[in-house]
């Protein structure tokens, strides 16, 4: 699944080759998916999208935000699957679930695995489930060690809260998913399962260095080396916890790495870098 390094990536390799681009051809999809949601039927894509232009790209929490000029804006995210630019159609996947095509013979296609959103949203119109809970963006100057600590103390007074649930479950956090929560609570040497309101306060410095840091780090190399590019290149950030570790040596203290299955998904983590309970 794309989270916020993949999508950074994404939106600033789109913004670099396709802003200014004219569209003109619209496919919303040509193989039926029924968790890929769009925001209007088939012929209404080709109608509003084909003589329209590219505009600026930005990442927004685990979505690509793209201008379609005048007056519209695609929303692509909340998926796996694959974003990718072609030189030609010679390279098109036969089964897609959006495809643009530009005056200059390119193509860009969007393959959803598992589910994801392709709205295509007209200024001022509301953007998908976004309102249901506001959500702080963790790379921008908003996202201070004073308003972490805000989240955490807010998201504690809703009842017994983890340390995973508050990255990856109705988190206030935009764009962090089971991909990224692993190394997080690594390096902050967090318990997946630990309570929040028990967090010292040396814990929670260590916790919200962690996210930045490790988001960083994944932005630099260009997102997880699990997920693509626009090019269809492997991003450069390999995880320290994920699958791969499992019953490895923990690369602090040599302990074997244990999964557990929590929160829908699974939990790698060092039983002696990050205890349940702390001595």
């Amino acid at each position: 699944m794309y989270e916020l390094p993949e999508i950074v990536t994404l939106a600033g390799q789109i913004g670099d080759e396709l802003t200014g681009a004219k569209i003109t051809s619209c496919e919303r999809g040509n193989s039926p998916h029924k968790w890929v949601w769009y925001s209007y039927e088939p012929d209404q894509y080709e109608r509003i999208c084909v003589g329209r232009t590219i505009g600026t790209a930005e990442a927004q929490g685990n979505r690509v935000a793209c201008r379609v000029e005048p007056g519209y804006t695609l929303q692509m995210g909340d998926m796996g699957g694959k974003m990718l630019l072609h030189a030609d159609s010679s390279t098109l996947p036969k089964k897609r679930h959006f495809m643009l095509g530009f005056e200059d013979g390119r193509f860009f296609t969007i393959t959803v695995a598992g589910w994801g959103g392709i709205w295509l949203l007209a200024d001022g119109e509301p953007v998908p489930y976004y309102g249901l809970r506001p959500r702080v963006p963790v790379i921008g100057d908003e996202f201070t060690y004073e308003r972490f600590k805000e989240l955490l103390d807010a998201d504690a007074a809703r009842g017994k809260r983890s340390v995973k649930a508050f990255l990856a479950s109705e988190s206030p956090l935009d764009g962090i998913g089971n991909g990224y929560v692993q190394d997080i609570c690594f390096n902050a040497g967090l318990h997946p399962k630990r309570d929040l309101t028990g967090l010292t306060g040396r814990e929670r410095q260590r916790f919200y260095n962690a996210i930045r840091k490790t988001l960083a780090e994944a932005i630099r190399t260009g997102g997880r080396d699990t997920e693509f590019d626009l090019y269809g290149q492997r991003g450069g950030y390999i995880a320290r916890m994920d699958k791969r570790a499992n019953g490895q040596p923990c690369p602090e203290c040599g302990t074997s790495i244990e999964k557990i299955s929590y929160l829908g998904g699974s939990c790698y983590f060092c039983p002696t870098c990050q205890p349940l309970t702390p001595g």
